[in-house]
């Protein structure tokens, strides 16, 4: 019931001492049961928001996908990279009228994941190609 519903078991016994929804019957044996006109009552309480006691109740969506992981290190902004190095290989090959933030947003477009681990001479000539296709110097 709780998975036709798509709440939790602890939200879905809240809800039926509540008297959202029908209570299970019982087998001799104890277990619970539904039989269908119990099953379509419920589940046209949850469609409608209008419970089987009558009363109005706000049902929250369940958040089907599953959280992204917060590190400590993605919410601290990002410190400013030097690229003095980088901007003097590019004026060598021949690009000219670079600026800083030109050359940084190249970076972070070509290395969205950072630079860490890289090659210099593969940044380089990532970020020039970039720049040469972008139509910059």
């Amino acid at each position: 019931m709780c998975s036709l519903l798509d709440i939790s078991r602890s939200q879905f016994y809240w809800h039926v001492r509540k008297g959202t929804f029908h209570a299970p019957l019982k087998l001799s044996n104890g277990r619970p049961y539904y039989n269908a006109s119990q099953v379509e009552d419920n589940l046209k309480a949850r469609e409608l928001g209008i419970g089987v006691n009558g009363e109005y109740v706000l049902f929250y969506q369940r958040d089907t996908e599953t959280p992204k992981a917060t590190t400590l290190a993605q919410l601290k902004p990002k410190p400013k990279q030097d690229h003095t190095e980088l901007m003097d290989g590019l004026s060598a090959l021949g690009l000219t009228g670079l600026t800083t933030s030109a050359v940084a947003d190249a970076v972070d477009h070509c290395y969205p994941q950072g630079t860490v681990g890289q090659d210099e001479n593969d940044i380089l000539r990532t970020v020039f190609r970039h720049l040469k296709r972008a139509g910059v110097g």
